[in-house]
């Protein structure tokens, strides 16, 4: 990690961006269907507003032993993603949109909620269901 994303990682902790770990699986029929969409899927969030990707690390595509009855074969790989979301809303619409299958949040230890920010979280909820 060069000395700029560590500069970027310090300040975003000292402002209380919330930081977590993800682990986002895809699983599909060929292994280059799922390279390619794990791939475009952490690009993605990688570009999200609000939302700074610190590391990421990508697994071995491996080979399902007992895919789904509509597949031959299936392949799966994970992605382990380090991040800062700035606030609340947009950590929530990060775990809706990107649906992560493990998260592990690291800080801050504590986080106020201002209304309009409960407002933005109560539409976002409303408007995936």
């Amino acid at each position: 990690m060069n000395e700029i994303m560590q500069d970027e990682i310090k300040k975003k902790r000292k402002e209380e961006w919330i930081e977590a770990w993800f682990a986002i699986e895809v699983m599909g029929a060929t292994e280059a269907i799922v390279k390619e969409s794990l791939e475009n899927h952490v690009e993605k969030l990688e570009k999200t507003k609000n939302v700074l990707v610190y590391e990421k690390k990508l697994s071995e595509i491996k080979n399902i032993e007992n895919p789904p009855k509509q597949l031959k074969e299936a392949f799966s790989q994970v992605a382990e993603v380090k991040l800062f979301a700035k606030d609340l809303a947009t950590f929530l619409i990060v775990v809706m949109l990107y649906g992560p299958s493990a998260i592990e949040v690291h800080g801050p230890v504590r986080k106020e909620v201002k209304i309009n920010e409960l407002q933005e979280i109560a539409n976002a909820v409303s408007g995936i269901m």
